[in-house]
């Protein structure tokens, strides 16, 4: 009987922890190795290799006082495929250790005319803009092949997470439910493309590598076993990726972008620790859903108006979603210079920069964008309603600026947020000039205020830049609100024409 053995490795993994692709490998203690690190060190906290099953069988022995003729051993086959593949074993190894930490790129590697092989991978330059896994395939392949042809390397190999589950399909992983495998397309000079996988489950919180189909037991181990090198540059070469940007007859930038969305902006709405904890994911979809169906009765507008915040709902044909909107009248005159789409929302999302009142900058997330691209595009002077969002609001105490100037009572200001660019948020100090409570939802379970923020102090202009935003208790890192009271924290900007 002939068996396929293959080696099941179990790693426990935190599929939801960033990290960088280059932060990966920490300095281990002085107790542990210098030489090598093995790979189970980095989240894998149990470790399991199958043993192969091994058939009984049961041979008749026939005595015989005749000549015993001696055969050969038979030679052990080569499986080239293996041969081929085993030279990449670092990248392979090094690919599941990123998935255990929550990264699933895909990643490259190639051998140069000298053996030597190296690993390839592009690197994001901007928090806004990344290749989604088709066109980062796709790049690495034309990049690759053309080098092969051109002599300057020998093999290559491309990683990245697929649909693969034993029947053939590469097709790279783009959602939930499509993780099955990470597939490997390489190609060495002298013989065709091939692709080959290696399968893996998810349950009860760990993956399951189900090994190489073809392959040994001995030689799944042997890849799977292996060991990365403490402090080894497996990534030498980097190509970094920039946004798209064009500059339009109007004279405005457009920018792309496709990663971001709104889930700090309803995190703001519904509360951090609220948010996390129940699913307003699903109530937002069965509102978005209800929304859809015209309702003679007025009944869904109970679901999407509220006193001082709506849930502005947006359908097209491509794309339906929801947006809260910060009931303001605030206007501002603004010239637009700068516009970031969001590529992943079909450019219909975009943060919108400019110049305000012909003196200070602003940038605001554009609730109308949908219906009004065209008039942010082409129109470049505009009247704004602008509100916000507050994510972290707490009483500011000290007038000192971290290099240690002292500033007067009247000081306010606003700064472009660190922990979240391109998302037109900002950290603040204010002063409180009024507020109100407020509640949202049918059973009024959200319960917040309405804020109105100096954000900038003008001696001739009580208003010159003093918006309304909204702040959900929960948010808040204080009990009592005063009038003229000094806060700080962090908000989300956000906009659109006015009426």
């Amino acid at each position: 009987m002939t068996s396929l053995f293959i080696a099941f490795i179990i790693f426990t993994a935190n599929y939801h922890n960033n990290m960088g692709i280059f932060d990966f490998f920490k300095k281990k203690s002085s107790g542990q190795e210098k030489s090598s690190t093995p790979v189970q060190q980095y989240g894998a906290t149990n470790v399991e290799i199958a043993e192969p099953e091994i058939e009984e069988t049961v041979e008749e022995v026939i005595e015989t006082v005749q000549e015993v003729s001696l055969q050969p051993a038979e030679e052990k086959k080569i499986n080239e495929q293996f041969e081929k593949i085993r030279i990449y074993k670092d990248y392979i190894v090094y690919s599941i250790a990123l998935q255990l930490r929550g990264e699933y790129m895909p990643l490259a590697a190639f051998e140069k005319g000298d053996g030597i092989v190296e690993g390839f991978a592009y690197t994001v330059t901007e928090d806004a803009y990344a290749f989604s896994p088709q066109d980062a395939v796709g790049k690495m392949e034309e990049k690759f092949e053309n080098e092969l042809q051109e002599g300057k390397i020998k093999s290559y190999v491309i990683l990245y997470h697929s649909q693969f589950n034993d029947n053939g399909n590469h097709t790279p992983a783009i959602k939930e439910g499509e993780f099955k495998a990470i597939s490997l397309s390489y190609h060495f000079k002298g013989n065709g493309k091939k692709q080959i996988g290696l399968p893996y489950i998810f349950e009860n919180g760990n993956i399951t590598y189900k090994g190489f189909a073809g392959f040994s037991h001995e030689e799944n181990n042997e890849i799977m076993n292996h060991q990365l090198i403490d402090g080894k540059e497996y990534f030498p070469n980097t190509e970094g990726i920039t946004a798209p940007e064009t500059t339009n007859e109007a004279g405005i930038i457009i920018r792309k972008s496709n990663v971001h969305n709104l889930v700090n902006t309803w995190s703001g709405i519904f509360g951090h620790e609220n948010f996390q904890t129940k699913d307003y994911g699903q109530y937002l979809t069965n509102v978005l859903m209800q929304s859809a169906v015209p309702d003679p009765s007025g009944e869904s507008n109970h679901k999407t108006e509220f006193e001082d915040v709506r849930f502005k709902t947006i359908f097209t044909e491509e794309m339906s979603t929801i947006i809260p909107e910060v009931k303001t009248d605030y206007t501002l005159d603004f010239e637009t210079r700068s516009i970031r789409e969001w590529e992943n929302a079909l450019n219909l999302n975009a943060i919108v920069a400019g110049p305000a009142r012909d003196t200070f900058g602003v940038w605001f997330f554009a609730t109308d964008y949908a219906e009004n691209r065209n008039t942010y595009l082409t129109q470049p002077h505009l009247k704004v309603n602008v509100s916000g969002i507050v994510f972290i609001l707490d009483v500011h105490t000290n007038t000192d600026l971290p290099d240690g100037t002292k500033m007067n009572e009247d000081f306010t200001t606003y700064v472009p947020s660190q922990d979240l660019p391109n998302y037109a948020c900002f950290d603040f100090i204010a002063q409180l000039v009024d507020f109100k409570e407020t509640t949202l939802l049918e059973d009024r379970s959200i319960k917040g205020y309405i804020l109105k923020l100096k954000l900038i102090t003008h001696e001739e202009n009580e208003d010159f830049f003093t918006i309304d935003a909204f702040v959900n208790k929960e948010n808040m890192r204080f009990d009592t609100l005063t009038k003229g009271m000094k806060v700080t924290g962090a908000l989300q900007l956000q906009g659109k024409i006015a009426e």
